[in-house]
């Protein structure tokens, strides 16, 4: 059995880089798992390549650690997140400078923006001079690719607490919490809320705990389906690829980010649902696809550390680590596997309620041999 730090379980949120709290992401993996792999499996100067980059995490680990990085995700939501964690602004003032100068330029076009072209759900979560404070502010940043400070927008979208933008709604995931806190009970939480204020301290915020980075270090994303690859023709270019499939359809990453990949031009969140969350024919034929791909970037000796899961659904388990470990044996001639961690995942952490849905984190970790 593999042996990797034990303390996984144990809450970060006061202890990581506040860099990794731009936005919520569901299933996110833990940056103190996402650490140990970085430093167990690689070296500074080394390059590590996550091809499931997700909310960033190991690639800001990665990069934190001086390590080069090669990222990439087909969820527009996860491609913003990763592209703004691997290219912050030098310093907090000028991530303020640059976001009163492009709120300047906002409200000078905010009479472009018509709610009458908004879904009417959109609509149900905002006060209208709200929602179109964010949607005019939120053309800016896109057509100035300002990832950053989109990223700050998006996480301050929903939830019920006064630095929030919506109306009372759940942080993780977009669900009206009107029932729980009727307009009439709670008037204060149904106002307009001003964008900028809000938007400010949430920069402020995500600058409060930051680690030293190497900004001449490379740190490459796409936004690129993975069994496509971004790297085709570099053989033996990758020290180690660390990264998290998605979990057999056990989240619903595009549902779950409806209301984030809207702001960002995804107008039916159903489209990209089965391209993030695929079913288990679909997930296990694209990992017998990415093995292939992968075996010939990695470098003689080179590790590929998977985060799988235990997932549970329809009354039955699903061993993924078991199922890739037996497609490694059968399509791949170089590479052998290494060792397992597994670890339990709390009930406090899981992303369901009813305790569903993945039960357990496995490192599965393969080396490339001649």
């Amino acid at each position: 059995m593999l042996k990797l730090k034990p303390n996984w379980d144990q809450n970060t949120l006061y202890s990581e880089y506040t860099w990794h709290q731009l936005s919520p992401f569901i299933g996110r993996m833990k940056s103190s798992m996402a650490r140990s792999l970085v430093e167990k499996f690689s070296v500074p100067g080394e390059t590590i390549y996550d091809p499931f980059s997700g909310a960033g995490t190991v690639p800001l680990e990665a990069w934190a650690a001086g390590r080069q990085v090669i990222a990439g995700d087909i969820s527009p939501y996860a491609y913003i997140l990763s592209k703004a964690k691997l290219n912050p602004p030098q310093s907090l003032r000028e991530a303020e400078q640059r976001l009163l100068a492009i709120w300047q330029e906002s409200e000078r076009q905010i009479h472009n923006v018509d709610l009458r072209n908004v879904p009417s759900w959109i609509r149900a979560f905002f006060h209208k001079e709200t929602l179109r404070e964010a949607i005019s502010l939120r053309n800016i940043l896109v057509q100035k690719r300002e990832h950053y400070l989109l990223c700050c927008l998006l996480g301050i979208l929903h939830h019920w607490r006064s630095g929030f933008l919506s109306y009372p709604a759940s942080h993780t995931v977009p669900y009206l919490k009107c029932k729980k806190f009727p307009r009439k009970q709670y008037p204060e939480l149904y106002e307009y809320r001003e964008v900028l204020p809000r938007l400010l301290a949430k920069v402020r915020r995500s600058f409060r705990c930051i680690p030293k980075v190497d900004r001449g270090l490379k740190r490459k994303v796409q936004q690129v389906d993975a069994t496509n690859g971004c790297m085709e023709g570099k053989i033996e270019c990758i020290d180690a690829i660390i990264t998290s499939p998605p979990y057999m359809n056990s989240l619903s990453y595009a549902r779950d980010n409806r209301l984030r990949l809207w702001f960002l031009g995804v107008e039916d969140y159903r489209i990209l649902e089965p391209m993030v969350s695929p079913k288990k024919v679909r997930f296990l034929n694209m990992i017998g696809t990415l093995m292939l791909k992968w075996e010939p970037l990695l470098k003689p000796r080179g590790i590929c550390a998977l985060v799988l899961g235990s997932v549970r659904r329809d009354g039955r388990e699903h061993d993924l680590p078991d199922a890739v470990t037996r497609i490694v044996k059968t399509y791949c001639n170089h590479l052998r596997v290494e060792g397992v961690c597994k670890t339990i995942i709390p009930d406090i952490r899981r992303a369901r309620g009813n305790c569903c849905g993945t039960r357990e984190d496995t490192i599965l970790v393969l080396r490339k041999v001649n």
